[in-house]
């Protein structure tokens, strides 16, 4: 601009700035942004929740070291688009106003003071930068996402299988797989896999993995709040619709009880006239949604007479190999099966009862079921029975909780044969203000059920531990603050013939 340099050496000490401690901070910023972005991806994307969790969490939210995590950052196509604007918008943060202040304000000393304010301010509003990103971004996420969702219902409609929807506050997951194996197994009952069920997730299950072998198309479907499963019925347009439960899982997100029934309900409301809903009656809150439904049929199932169950279940014993009963369906005329399943527990004889009743909605042959149902294997971190090393059992319940499930998992663990029992858990989280009375029970439960209990974290431990200490002469009761900690402890606890269940693994963002 024609000015003096201010002092000898201002000239180099730009130099050194724009070429040198910008890019450092810059590569420095990367790897500080991918550590925001894993946390940011584990919260769904959903930008006040990871702003909360920044909030309340301020020292992590500095993102200075790396973690160690059990469900690594995955570099999809969103999440590369937000890492690479995040990262120019935090260089463009400090060179934009630093250069402004240099024209404007006749250089020294004001841009070098703001270059540093700028870079401080960067630094500690990274999560607000990282958002920043996603908003910049947005319209171009819309676009993909309106290309897949475009060709997938273009997809679905040419290949025009039967589709199943599935939802639930929890069950979901392993009723739909249940279902697509009563069905005929996976060369002709296409399952969304793993937890795919959200309007991406099930669009690339069918645009990836859909096929014209497949007859029938089983989409599980879940939801934070209202209006989600409407969205995802209007996607895929189930025929048939299968209502596992109504709890307070996520209710933090929901925000009310009124919500979680409303928008579960969508998949009951949203059916074709010619639709057949599926509901869960031994459920109170599912029982009376099937109660007042009119507008398409209704096929009740579950254990419980007074829900006046069409599909029900009797004779049932359980074992640590798995459960045994006979199915009664009205619309067999008196007929009865007896099955097999390594699935464990009484709760899972509901996710056999579901699939029965899609599986003969659909037109399956009622011979064909008891084969098909002792196939049928435990989900992965779901009720899962591995033999462990050293004459070990272990029950991997780990993949989320709810106050039911956790109950169920305790019911387990109590049935099963063997020595000492021990329970490793953090709780159970996204309650809302159900929270804290939803694990003081659980941590009454589980000192009743075990011999010894490990609790993980500090998110639900007071409450854990005032709910153990209700248990006058229960089992041992330690805290630690990782599952690496709680796995290490275990040897001194356990030996051959004991058994042990963990039940839920919180999410990286939330151990510590």
């Amino acid at each position: 601009m024609g000015r003096s340099d201010p002092f000898s050496g201002y000239t180099v000490l730009l130099w050194i700035i724009i070429y040198g401690l910008v890019p450092a901070f810059g590569a420095w910023q990367y790897f500080r942004l991918r550590r925001a972005l894993h946390v940011f991806q584990l919260e769904g994307y959903k930008r006040q929740r990871f702003l909360r969790w920044c909030r309340d969490n301020a020292k992590r939210a500095l993102f200075l070291a790396p973690s160690t995590d059990k469900k690594p950052l995955v570099m999809t196509g969103r999440a590369w688009r937000i890492l690479v604007t995040a990262l120019a918008l935090s260089v463009l943060a400090i060179l934009v106003p630093a250069g402004l202040a240099h024209v404007w304000l006749d250089g020294f000393p004001a841009d070098v003071v703001t270059w540093g304010l700028a870079t401080v301010l960067v630094f500690l509003g990274t999560p607000v930068v990282l958002v920043g990103a996603d908003i910049v971004m947005a319209p171009v996420q819309a676009m993909v996402n309106a290309r897949f969702k475009t060709r997938a219902r273009r997809r679905l409609a040419g290949l025009a299988p039967v589709v199943i929807g599935v939802t639930g506050s929890f069950g979901k997951t392993s009723t739909k797989f249940a279902i697509a194996t009563l069905l005929g197994g996976p060369e002709v009952a296409l399952a969304t896999p793993g937890s795919f069920n959200t309007p991406l997730g099930l669009t690339r299950a069918i645009n990836e993995h859909l096929t014209p072998q497949h007859r029938y198309f089983v989409a599980e479907m879940g939801a934070y709040k209202e209006g989600e499963i409407a969205d995802l019925m209007e996607l895929v347009r189930p025929r048939i619709g299968v209502l596992t439960a109504i709890g307070p899982a996520h209710l933090d997100r929901f925000g009310s009880m009124d919500a979680i029934r409303r928008g579960k309900y969508e998949i009951v409301r949203d059916l074709p006239p010619d639709g057949i809903a599926v509901m869960n009656v031994d459920d109170p809150e599912v029982r009376a949604l099937a109660d007042q439904t009119e507008h398409v049929q209704v096929v009740r199932y579950g254990i419980d007479p007074a829900g006046a169950p069409d599909i029900t279940a009797g004779d049932i014993t359980t074992s640590a190999s798995g459960t045994s009963f006979t199915i009664f369906d009205s619309r067999w005329g008196g007929a009865s099966i007896q099955v097999t399943t390594r699935l464990l527990g009484k709760h899972a004889v509901g996710h056999v009862l579901a699939a029965v009743a899609v599986a003969v909605s659909a037109g399956e042959a009622r011979d064909d079921l008891p084969a098909r149902i002792e196939r049928l294997q435990p989900v992965e971190h779901r009720l899962q029975l591995i033999q462990g090393t050293g004459g070990i059992t272990v029950i991997d319940d780990a993949f989320n909780s709810n106050p039911a499930g956790a109950a169920a998992a305790l019911d387990v663990l109590g049935a099963m044969p063997g020595g000492k029992k021990v329970v490793v858990t953090p709780g159970i989280i996204e309650l809302g203000p159900l929270q804290r009375e939803a694990n003081e029970d659980f941590g009454e439960h589980a000192v009743r059920v075990a011999d010894a209990v490990v609790f993980v974290a500090k998110l639900n431990r007071d409450a854990l531990v005032a709910g153990a200490r209700r248990v006058d002469g229960g089992g041992d009761v330690i805290t630690v603050d990782t599952l690496a900690e709680a796995t290490a402890k275990l040897p001194g606890l356990i030996g051959p013939g004991d058994v042990v269940l963990f039940e839920n693994d919180l999410p990286d963002q939330y151990e510590g």
